[in-house]
């Protein structure tokens, strides 16, 4: 969430937060078309960060780009309030049995999306409330009425509903109790929450554009999240057969002859050529290349197990055979070793340099390349069908106020975060590509870092 929605729940959702137990969504109309005027846009973009808004203001292309990956967000959220999908379910005897099934339609979802509606709402109900007050706004309901809103049964089923679906989305938190102070904590500041969208649906809060585009925002991203995860992750995985296919149509990234290169470097090496100008000239390693391949210092554990061998074998001004790890094929010259105490007991530490030739680029492996560039393919691919089989409608011709400067540090890049950058809260931007659900690889450390 942006730092305004936190300030009002973080406490409210804070021990359930820290333990992974919710997702918070909102409320899906499955049978509603959406369709973002270039009005409904303005206000979205309103919501972005002074840094984002900026370049949306100054930049068509940003503008476009924006409206663009909206679009593919959308419509992966209108697949998961539209699609029937495949489900197995496990029973009693222990067997499963499959059955077809909407994921906006799960009744654990519906509570979801009710929830984040009430936390919209409530959020803006209270901002309306401080208006002419400064910093974020913050809860403004009495214990008591907490107490009494409680008091009614269908409330308090709520409240103890909320927990169920909180423990169930954490597996290592089933079967565990909660502690009384805790639920206490939850269960008082749940409260703020519901008391709060109350009072706000009975002012008219949810009748406002802005506070419908918060929820729609919430909404999707969530929903969109979880129908990738669940249905399209797998569909976009690459196959060992297309890896090897794609290898074969692209030979630069080859393993064969990545080890060829690394042959012929180790004989230039052998005949006594500079080993740190080769590895300026030959080694895919970006990060100790412009220090003629020089990895410093290291010990035990720092390296993969076979680059950890292979330099700890050598004495100092040996070269190394030609050494293949996960990284690519390693040729590696040790320049000194010592032993340090650590602790109170000798530890062996070497200092070398290597020259990488990877298969690849970057450190990373041909076959890491070949498999990111067919899933990304993949990925446009299902993203475009959904996009083409849905019913969004986002303009992308639409204007942005450029926000006046303000005074004092500003939060970097991709705190609030451009399309594709991770936002967590009400109106925040569209993700630039809603259907991965897997992190991005790190790129290759200059080292063979053991993870």
């Amino acid at each position: 969430m942006n730092s305004t929605n936190k300030a009002l729940i973080a406490a409210a959702v804070a021990v359930v937060f820290a333990v992974g137990l919710i997702v918070w969504q909102v409320k899906s109309r499955r049978n509603q078309l959406v369709n973002l005027s270039s009005e409904d846009m303005s206000l979205i973009a309103e919501d972005q960060s002074p840094q984002i808004r900026t370049r949306l203001a100054t930049d068509e292309g940003a503008r476009k780009d924006f409206a663009k990956n909206l679009r593919e967000l959308l419509a992966v959220a209108d697949a998961a309030r539209t699609t029937p999908v495949d489900v197995k379910k496990q029973n009693p005897d222990g067997t499963t049995t499959t059955v077809r099934e909407i994921v906006a339609d799960r009744p654990e979802v519906k509570r979801q999306l009710d929830l984040m509606r009430a936390v919209v709402i409530a959020e803006n109900y209270f901002k309306s409330q401080q208006a002419n007050q400064s910093g974020p706004p913050t809860p403004n309901v009495a214990d008591a009425e907490i107490d009494e809103f409680f008091k009614q049964p269908v409330n308090q089923a709520k409240f103890d509903q909320f927990i169920k679906d909180a423990q169930s989305e954490n597996p290592q938190m089933a079967g565990k109790e909660i502690p009384p102070e805790q639920l206490k904590q939850v269960r008082q500041q749940l409260g703020q929450v519901l008391v709060g969208e109350q009072k706000g649906v009975k002012a008219g809060v949810d009748q406002k554009r802005k506070v419908q585009l918060q929820i729609l925002m919430e909404q999707s991203q969530v929903l969109a999240r979880r129908f990738a995860q669940e249905q399209l992750q797998e569909k976009m995985k690459a196959t060992d057969k297309e890896i090897d296919d794609y290898i074969a149509k692209h030979p630069e990234l080859d393993s064969k002859q990545a080890r060829v290169k690394a042959e012929e470097v180790l004989k230039r090496v052998k005949a006594g050529e500079d080993f740190a100008k080769l590895a300026e000239e030959f080694s895919s390693d970006p990060g100790s290349k412009v220090k003629g391949g020089d990895l410093g210092w290291f010990s035990a554990g720092a390296m993969v197990p076979e680059f950890e061998k292979a330099a700890f074998a050598l004495k100092p001004g040996q070269v190394s055979d030609i050494v293949e790890t996960k990284y690519g094929f390693h040729i590696i010259k040790l320049e000194e070793r010592k032993t340090e105490n650590k602790d109170g007991k000798p530890v062996e530490q070497v200092h070398a340099r290597h020259i990488l030739i990877s298969d690849g680029q970057g450190g990373k492996s041909g076959k890491d390349q070949a498999r990111a560039a067919i899933e990304q393919e993949k990925q446009k691919k299902i993203i475009a069908d959904l996009v083409a089989q849905s019913r969004v409608k986002v303009a992308d011709n639409f204007q942005v106020t450029k926000p006046e400067p303000q005074a004092g540090p500003q939060f970097p890049p991709g705190m609030g975060g451009p399309p594709g950058e991770e936002d967590e809260g009400p109106g925040g931007p569209p993700q630039a590509q809603p259907g991965n659900a897997k992190p991005k690889a790190s790129p290759a450390k200059a080292e063979p870092k053991k993870k």
